[in-house]
């Protein structure tokens, strides 16, 4: 098979890339990303990178320019642009199986791409973006939050990929099913579970200290990934602050910056910030408990990181977690904007030490089936029946 990919973003394009690379399958990664040490994963006579757009948005972060423009409409238009560049390049490919090419990112190269003969697959990362706005507007209001969730050209462009491709492919039966509840055929919305990085994740753990309780959450800080309703949980529990921590690790987004001015945020939450690979390795084996509150939520990376790291897990439905984790077994699976039914599971886990231990165990054991090895493979034959 011939497949090219389109993602001006990471996400697991890289990781797509490098599997179909391995099978003597990919014939152009189109990204602005790149860098010399994704070398090892693809190599550079596959990759078209767009320098322009990795160059204009590392000016953007640099010189802070997002105090004049607005981030969402300036992503739009560098968005834009990759994908109008794209379409420049594609005639030159010649003939193509299947172009996998990322939400928002590959509209205006689809006349070009059918050219090429190859079916079209948009990968979404996220549920619905109709589903994602309704959830966001819903939690928006309930706080007061006057500004729009997500930018109404993203939205446009969105739906007229979804309309024009011939295929959706979804990363978790949550994603899935909130493209057949808009509507969309169930025979057109594909799913396949991501791959994440098992071994890096297991390797080196570092002495826990037994005498500390650390829940730890990883992620984009925001109210999408339902961050308040933890904190909130985290509070009604009212634990030894001086032997348990609630470790947030992420940037703080704009939204819930302002949910949280009106919370009373306790002493031992500890806002990390953004971290290496390494460092946040390090923090996993040092914590006892991951959770994932997210309101909406595509897959959860995140999810499989934590449980390659031995930690039992506590995710909300709208994720990846019921597709990957057995209730009880591996975690806990709890319902999206319940702060009390996150309090419960958090508190049964703190006190039986016993429970974490078997649970991290059996997640070790579970996510042995997610490596990306494994997803390479499913996806590869996904992508054989289409052809």
């Amino acid at each position: 098979m011939n497949i090219a990919i389109a993602a001006g973003g990471r996400f697991h394009a890289f990781q797509l890339a490098n599997q179909l690379a391995q099978r003597n399958s990919l014939k152009k990664l189109f990204t602005f990303y790149y860098t010399k040490k994704d070398r090892t994963l693809v190599p550079e006579n596959l990759v078209s990178n767009n320098s322009w757009c990795q160059f204009i948005d590392t000016c953007f972060c640099k010189l802070r320019l997002a105090r004049v423009i607005n981030p969402s409409t300036f992503n739009n238009i560098k968005d834009n642009f990759f994908d109008f560049c794209m379409s420049k390049e594609i005639p030159n490919l010649g003939k193509l199986d299947l172009f996998v090419g990322w939400a928002n990112y590959t509209l205006y190269s689809m006349p070009a791409i059918r050219k090429t003969g190859a079916k079209i697959i948009i990968e979404s990362g996220s549920c619905h973006i109709l589903a994602q706005m309704r959830i966001l507007q819903q939690e928006y209001a309930k706080h007061g939050l006057m500004f729009p969730p997500i930018n109404q050209r993203v939205i446009d462009k969105m739906m007229a990929e979804y309309e024009q491709a011939d295929y959706i492919m979804t990363l978790s039966s949550f994603a899935r099913q909130s493209f057949i509840d808009q509507g969309i055929k169930a025979e057109k919305v594909l799913c396949v579970p991501c791959g994440m990085d098992v071994s890096y994740f297991a390797a080196q753990p570092q002495k826990k200290d037994p005498s500390n309780f650390r829940v730890i959450f990883v992620g984009l800080a925001g109210v999408r990934k339902g961050v308040h309703y933890l904190i909130e949980a985290w509070a009604s529990l009212d634990l030894p602050a001086r032997s348990t921590e609630l470790l947030i690790v992420g940037n703080v987004q704009k939204d819930l910056k302002q949910v949280l001015a009106g919370m009373k945020i306790p002493a031992n939450v500890n806002f990390f910030g953004s971290t290496t690979r390494e460092t946040l390795r390090n923090l996993y084996h040092s914590s006892d408990l991951f959770v994932l509150p997210s309101l909406e939520d595509g897959f959860g990376m995140v999810i499989g990181e934590a449980m390659a790291a031995g930690l039992p897990v506590v995710c909300t439905t709208s994720t990846g977690a019921p597709d990957i984790i057995t209730h009880g077994k591996e975690g806990f699976l709890v319902p999206p904007a319940n702060s009390t039914a996150l309090a419960e599971k958090i508190l049964e886990l703190y006190q039986n030490a016993e429970m974490r231990c078997a649970m991290g165990r059996a997640g070790q054991e579970t996510i042995q089936h997610f490596t990306w090895d494994i997803y390479g493979t499913r996806i590869y034959d996904v992508y054989k029946t289409l052809v």
